[in-house]
């Protein structure tokens, strides 16, 4: 990606000052003599500003590249769901049809009985030949009138499955043509934050030549003070009595080891394989899965269904969320820190909490 564009505005200024300085042009009321102490901290000034305006677009390049990362997790989630309906409906048609045949079966017997054994005649050979004609009020009269010759009662039962399979290849295709949507929609929103991604990380690389060490500088500063705050901000909270708070899960320390142990593993959109790749919801998920606790899948779908507690009762294993909507999660692990999964181009790492962006904790049990 290009280099963070100036404004056009800035861009003439800075020629112009530029082309003044380079043919020496004097001022007639006055000249002013501009020291190199002064110049260089002019220059600092300048370069300080552009560290934290790059490190503030970066910023809002990651929570839009963040939403849309969620939003790809959220299909890949509905995916997987409609996966399982659309087999277990597949399943469910598959048995209704063995059970559809047998009773056709048995109805084809009688009725031939009927007709050697000289009761009324019907054309059920062709009544009964398929399973997608036998719903209407005339083919049930000529099966319950075979029936009836044969000493087989009404066929209530036959007409019961054959409604069933109607409304479930119905279903069926209702459910294929809405994973069909759905897959189309995940793979738009993983072609956008991937497109995204690499504008960020593009502008990133650019910032890095123009300003590295600088940049690199003010980063690990604003980190230390994030840390301090963080660490300040829990140890109040230690002070706090708070009560009615579901305590945490005995396996919460296997959990936050478990997320520890991805330290390094690199951010991959929908990604969970130990490792080799994980997102954020990715790595919640998976650690809480290696304490034996299964949770939803999305940070979405998981600040929905687990425990709610107030940030202040955050304990070591609860889940950290973040953004509008919820599009972020990490797993807290004490002293104002969590552990969590950033987005691409980065990896599984430890940061300091800015407890005021923090949207809710959940507690899984």
């Amino acid at each position: 990606m290009a280099a963070l564009p100036l404004s056009a505005r800035t861009r003439v200024v800075r020629s112009a000052v530029r082309s003044l300085l380079a043919v020496g042009v004097s001022v007639a009321v006055s000249v002013t003599t501009v020291s190199p102490t002064a110049r260089a901290a002019g220059n600092s000034g300048d370069q300080q500003r552009r560290v934290d305006q790059i490190i503030s677009e970066l910023d809002r390049l990651g929570e839009r590249i963040d939403a849309m990362g969620e939003a790809y997790s959220l299909a890949m989630n509905d995916q997987e769901d409609l996966a399982v309906e659309i087999s277990e409906t597949e399943a469910r048609i598959s048995a209704k049809e063995t059970e559809l045949a047998g009773m056709q079966g048995e109805l084809q017997q009688l009725a031939l009985r009927s007709l050697i054994g000289g009761g009324r005649s019907t054309s059920l050979s062709t009544i009964l030949s398929s399973t997608a004609s036998l719903g209407d009020i005339v083919r049930k009269r000529y099966l319950t009138a075979a029936a009836l010759n044969t000493g087989a009662g009404n066929t209530d039962a036959l007409q019961g499955v054959i409604e069933d399979l109607t409304r479930e290849r119905s279903s069926l295709e209702r459910k294929r043509r809405k994973a069909e949507q759905v897959a189309q929609y995940a793979s738009s929103q993983l072609n956008a934050a991937e497109a995204l991604a690499a504008e960020y990380q593009a502008r990133q690389a650019a910032a890095e030549a123009e300003l590295g060490a600088l940049l690199r500088t003010e980063r690990q500063r604003r980190e230390q003070v994030a840390l301090d705050a963080a660490k300040s901000e829990a140890d109040k909270f230690k002070t706090q009595k708070i009560s009615n708070v579901v305590a945490p899960s005995s396996k919460a320390g296997i959990a936050v080891n478990a997320a520890l142990s991805q330290l390094g593993v690199r951010y991959v959109f929908g990604a969970r394989q130990p490792g080799v790749a994980m997102d954020c919801s990715g790595l919640t998920s998976w650690a809480w899965g290696v304490a034996g606790v299964s949770i939803p899948r999305t940070s979405r779908t998981q600040y929905a269904g687990l425990t709610r507690v107030p940030v202040a009762a955050s304990e070591p294993g609860d889940l950290i969320f973040s953004g509008y909507p919820i599009h972020h999660v990490g797993i807290y692990i004490g002293n104002g820190q969590m552990v969590h999964a950033p987005r691409t181009g980065d990896v599984v790492r430890v940061v300091a909490l800015t407890w005021s962006k923090v949207v809710g904790v959940g507690r899984p049990r």
